[in-house]
C-alpha cells in the first residue's frame, strides 16, 4: 500500500468559537478552533500525502456543555469526512437524538473530570438514556481524572446494565501514578466480558507520567486487543497548547507496538490504529 493510499482518522479533536462557553465552564478559550485550522495542522502529519486522506471525529468539549451547535455545524460542513461525539443529558428528546444521528453523531461523552456529581450516571433517568442511545448503535465515551478510571468505569458499566453500548476510554483511560499497575486495567478487563471497550491513544501530556505512554499503550493492547485501539490528536490541546504537541501527535500516530512483534504484525497494528478501527466504530467509508 502506498503512502498516498494510507488514510488517517483523528478520533478526538474539538471545534469552538472564541470566548464561547457555558455559564458553569471552568475554562473559556481566548481563541477559536475551526475545521480549517485542524486540517491545516493535522494534514501535515507524516504518512499523509496532502489533506485528502484525513478523517476526523469532533468531540464536544466540556466548556460548551450540551450546546452542540459548533459540533453539528462542523459535521454538516463535511458529512463524508467527519463524525461526532456529543454531550447530552436525559432531557434530550428522541427527536433531538434522531437529529444528532442524522448529522453524524455516533456517541455521547461523559466528561466526569473534576465533577463532584458524577454518580448521577447511576440514576434512573441516565440509565434510561443509556438504553436510548444503545438502541441507536452509539457508544459512551468516558473521561475521568488520573487514577479515577477504575471506580467510574465500574459504576458506568453497572449503570449501562443490559444496554449494549460500547465504552470508549479517553486519553489512555487516565491511569494515575501507578502506571501500568493502575486498577483501570483490571476494571476494563472485567467490563470487556460484557461489552466492547475501546481506548484512545491520545493526549499523553494529560497523564501522570507522560513519557510512559508506550508502556500504557502496550498494556491496553494486551487488555483490549489491537482492534480496539484508536488514535486521536486532542487538537487544539486546550490548557496544554504548544508547538511540541504536533510532534507528540505524530509520534503516537506512528506507534507500531514492540520491535520484536514482527514486521507484518507491526504494519497491521499501524493500520488498525491509524484508520481501520475508527472506520469500524464510527462508520466511515474510508477509501484505503
Amino acid at each position: 500500500m502506498s503512502r498516498r493510499a494510507s488514510p488517517l482518522v483523528d478520533t478526538h479533536f474539538h471545534v469552538f468559537d472564541t470566548g464561547v462557553a457555558s455559564a458553569s465552564a471552568r475554562y473559556r478559550p481566548a481563541y477559536a478552533a475551526g475545521l480549517h485550522d485542524w486540517q491545516a495542522a493535522l494534514g501535515s502529519l507524516g504518512g499523509l500525502d496532502g489533506q485528502g486522506d484525513l478523517y476526523g471525529v469532533v468531540v464536544q468539549t466540556s466548556f460548551l456543555g450540551t450546546d452542540n451547535t459548533a459540533l453539528l455545524a462542523a459535521l454538516r460542513a463535511r458529512p463524508g469526512r467527519l463524525r461526532g461525539v456529543a454531550v447530552i443529558d436525559p432531557t434530550f428528546t428522541d427527536a433531538q437524538l434522531t437529529a444528532l444521528q442524522a448529522a453524524g453523531v455516533r456517541g455521547i461523552r461523559l466528561n466526569l473530570y473534576g465533577d463532584p456529581e458524577w454518580q448521577r450516571i447511576a440514576t434512573a433517568p441516565w440509565r434510561a438514556l443509556f438504553h436510548r442511545i444503545a438502541a441507536l448503535g452509539w457508544h459512551v465515551e468516558l473521561h475521568t481524572g488520573n487514577g479515577q478510571g477504575a471506580m467510574v468505569l465500574a459504576q458506568l458499566d453497572a449503570a449501562l446494565g443490559d444496554a449494549g453500548a460500547p465504552v470508549v476510554l479517553d486519553h489512555f483511560g487516565r491511569p494515575g501514578s501507578a502506571g501500568i499497575a493502575d486498577a483501570v486495567f483490571d476494571a476494563a478487563m472485567a467490563v470487556r466480558a460484557r461489552r466492547q471497550v475501546w481506548v484512545k491513544i491520545s493526549a499523553p501530556y494529560r497523564l501522570a507520567s507522560p513519557h510512559d505512554w508506550p508502556l500504557l499503550a502496550q498494556r491496553w493492547r494486551d487488555i483490549v486487543g489491537d482492534d480496539r485501539l484508536l488514535w486521536g490528536s486532542d487538537w487544539p490541546w486546550t490548557n496544554h497548547e504548544g508547538p511540541q504537541r504536533l510532534d507528540e501527535c505524530r509520534e503516537l500516530a506512528a506507534w507500531r507496538g514492540q520491535a520484536d512483534d514482527g514486521e507484518a504484525a507491526r504494519e497491521a497494528l499501524s493500520a488498525a490504529l491509524r484508520w481501520r478501527n475508527a472506520a469500524a466504530l464510527y462508520g466511515f467509508a474510508v477509501a484505503a
